[in-house]
């Protein structure tokens, strides 16, 4: 079958929809399409990984430039005139139900978080709204996109997200560097304009965690406009020796932070999904996430982490010493956390659930006489 992906980005700077992207390409591949994969982001020089390289699958950056984008799209239709069309970000929708309509395609949209939790431009939403199935990375934000935009139930789908085996054997053959000092781990961006991720409401935490966890380390992975208000907060607070700013970090370097960590956290407020809790709990580290988003979907509470109110300084403080206090319990919500990763969020899994979904979309065969 002749697949069409239109997507805002696939190869280029790491990202979480360019990650899930990928993962949904790899599905289709393996299970024998031929997709063309037109991208609006990505430059000629992205890194193509080698897994990608084969003759059906094409692909098409186009540099951020929108109106080449939009005539690559509809090009690429008319020369393969696929049977199927995903649209990678509810921004093409109206895109994605032009191009179906025109070449009596199904078609599907994925949506993330912030992207659609909100009402959409009226296109969009109408676009939206026509698909024939709507692919969700959470159920919380197919509830909250559904809410505020009259989203048939019936068209959609939960898809989460997925860690790849590679990055699990990758951990697995890392050491501790920490000598066995306690720290906490975020791993995310610090930009103005997402500013729900919690890392203010973990650094106002830290002075109470020191009384009681004196050399306790905290260590943040990620940068953004943000930064700078966030270190002096931490002057403010004369907690420099135990909060460190790294910056972007190399994968191997990453899995050395999950490695060394005693926990991760990240308290957001609005995650879509949450990859990097995955990653954490997929190296058996435990999680501490917010209970107003999707976290609650990927964090057992009180089983591979805690759940908690992420404007509460005092519930942050609660959650993180039961499990510093107690060696055996971060060994258990570990090995917890490992295994309900494997169980719910491998690739295998993910390819399941979206072949499944897509098999819904494929004319039904004719009944035989």
């Amino acid at each position: 079958m002749k697949a069409l992906l239109i997507a805002p980005d696939l190869f280029g700077p790491p990202g979480g929809i360019a990650r899930y992207t990928q993962m949904v390409c790899q599905v289709l591949l393996n299970a024998g399409y031929t997709v063309k994969a037109m991208v609006l982001a990505d430059s000629p020089n992205a890194a193509v990984p080698a897994t990608f390289n084969q003759p059906t699958f094409n692909y098409h950056p186009c540099q951020g430039n929108r109106v080449v984008f939009v005539q690559k799209c509809i090009e690429a239709a008319l020369k393969m005139k696929p049977a199927l069309i995903l649209v990678g970000h509810v921004n093409f929708s109206p895109l994605g139900y032009g191009l179906a309509q025109l070449f009596g395609a199904k078609w599907a949209t994925f949506i993330y978080g912030i992207d659609a939790w909100h009402p959409l431009p009226l296109l969009r939403r109408l676009a939206v709204q026509q698909c024939d199935q709507i692919i969700s990375i959470s159920q919380f934000t197919a509830a909250r996109a559904g809410q505020a935009n009259g989203l048939p139930r019936q068209k959609i789908r939960i898809l989460h997200n997925c860690i790849s085996s590679e990055f699990v054997l990758d951990g697995k053959g890392q050491e501790q560097a920490n000598n066995g000092r306690l720290s906490l781990l975020t791993v995310a961006r610090m930009t103005l304009a997402e500013q729900y991720k919690g890392h203010d409401y973990v650094i106002r935490a830290i002075p109470i965690l020191l009384r009681r966890f004196p050399n306790l380390v905290y260590n943040i992975v990620g940068d953004g406009d943000w930064q700078p208000a966030l270190m002096q907060l931490v002057n403010e607070l004369g907690i420099s020796r135990h909060v460190i700013f790294h910056g972007r970090v190399s994968d191997k370097q990453l899995l050395q932070h999950y490695t060394d960590a005693s926990l991760f956290i990240m308290p957001s407020q609005k995650e879509g999904f949450g990859f990097v809790f995955i990653e954490a709990m997929a190296l058996g580290v435990p999680a501490v996430g917010g209970n107003t988003d999707a976290a609650p979907e990927v964090i057992v509470n009180g089983k591979t982490g805690y759940v908690v109110n992420p404007t509460s300084v005092e519930e942050i403080v609660t959650a993180v010493s039961k499990l510093l206090e107690n060696p055996q319990l971060r060994q258990q919500m570990g090995a917890a956390a490992q295994q309900h990763v494997a169980q719910n969020f491998g690739f295998e899994r993910f390819q399941q659930d979206l072949l499944a979904y897509l098999g819904e979309l494929q004319p039904e065969e004719p009944a035989l006489a």
